[in-house]
């Protein structure tokens, strides 16, 4: 599993989040946008809630426990 804080990067990181309900804080250019639990993913993008976000124009951050 992944500790508090820890980047999600790989497509294995996304999946571990959405099978298990983990929440995921999200930033763009170090500022906070987000947080909530992943709806889907591909090698794209991540919906969050009813946000799509591209993977590579955001930051995902593990939040077990919010």
């Amino acid at each position: 599993m992944h500790a508090f804080g820890s980047e999600l990067t790989q497509d294995s990181h996304f999946q571990d989040h959405l099978e298990h309900a983990i929440p995921v804080q999200i930033y763009r250019q170090g500022i906070h946008v987000d947080i909530g639990w992943i709806k889907d993913y591909d090698k794209h993008a991540v919906l969050v809630g009813d946000t799509l976000y591209r993977r590579k124009s955001y930051i995902f951050i593990s939040r077990p426990g919010y």
